[in-house]
């Protein structure tokens, strides 16, 4: 059965009346009734009564196809719409890991806020997850796009863009003698213990802290990691450590804890937005634009990609 079928079938029991359905349908009459007799061939049933002096009429049982006929139309068309749609990336849906940094930075809203202005229909999921589980979760397939700490490399198949450059703090607890400090000098931190989020990887918050021990002058010493920077604020709050963090991590306010400035150590770090190469999925592309959108917008700079090593 072809859809034209039941488009000139509706068209004519609307009309009731050959001429008329042929002119909305820009068919000559003869072609139209030619389109009629298929599809009463087709299902072997009369569906309209072409009486000589009387209008055309439906049948029993074109009244009752009509309705099914109206209702297969109206499907068809918004399953081209859903298609179309999906096409331009307004429908769909992307799967967003981040670090719990990403979300104080702002990054984060500020890119789900885009995908949100738009009115589209994409169901973006997010979830939190540790960098080096976003690398391997994105080479997988299983998350679309990351919000991560920089990386010195990058599987071959992820493109990484910077989203955001900011200064590295430290984070003292309130009571502490350091605190009186507007800036704290490296040296000032010799004997501290430090507190720093690890995933079993080789680089990380780990590298920071052997930095500003080098041009301390001393050796650091480290207490146990934790899972993430929240876990790190809460030690350094019940006074056990102090801790290097992300500037954007001011905003958290824990009780106990206070953050100054290097003074000394201009330490930076990196956010990134990651994504797969050659990425085909609209909705995910419509993302991975909010996101370079995003950087371009805090950046002064073209976003910079990071390629892989």
């Amino acid at each position: 059965m072809e859809l034209r079928w039941l488009e000139s079938f509706v068209t004519v029991a609307e009309e009731l009346h050959f001429a008329r359905a042929a002119d909305r349908l820009h068919l000559a009459p003869s072609a139209l009734s030619a389109q009629i007799r298929a599809l009463e061939s087709h299902l072997g049933v009369r569906l309209i009564d072409r009486g000589r002096r009387a209008r055309p009429a439906l049948t029993g049982a074109g009244q009752l196809f009509l309705e099914e006929a109206r209702l297969t139309l109206a499907q068809v068309a918004r399953a081209e719409s859903v298609g179309r749609r999906a096409g331009r990336g307004e429908l769909g849906h992307a799967q967003i890991a981040y670090v719990a940094s990403a979300a104080f930075s702002g990054v984060l809203t500020d890119v789900l806020t885009r995908c949100a202005a738009l009115g589209t229909e994409v169901t973006v999921q997010v979830r939190e997850l540790e960098t080096p589980a976003q690398l391997e979760a994105l080479a997988c397939g299983d998350i679309d796009v990351g919000f991560l700490r920089w990386r010195p490399g990058y599987p071959p198949e992820v493109v990484a863009t910077c989203l955001l450059t900011e200064e590295v703090v430290v984070a003292l607890p309130a009571g502490a003698p350091l605190a009186a400090y507007e800036a704290v000098p490296a040296a000032e931190l010799r004997d501290e213990w430090f507190v720093a989020p690890h995933f079993d990887e080789e680089y990380g918050c780990r590298d920071q802290i052997l930095e500003v021990a080098e041009l301390g002058g001393f050796t650091a010493r480290c207490a146990s990691p934790v899972r993430d920077f929240i876990a790190a604020l809460t030690l350094v709050g019940g006074g056990l450590a102090v801790a290097l963090v992300p500037a954007s991590l001011r905003r958290v306010q824990i009780p106990g804890v206070v953050y100054r400035p290097l003074a000394d150590v201009p330490l930076t770090t990196r956010l990134v937005g990651a994504y797969r190469r050659g990425e085909t999925s609209p909705a995910v592309l419509g993302v991975i634009r909010h996101l370079r959108e995003a950087a371009a917008a805090g950046n002064s700079h073209r976003p910079e990609l990071l390629e892989p090593r």
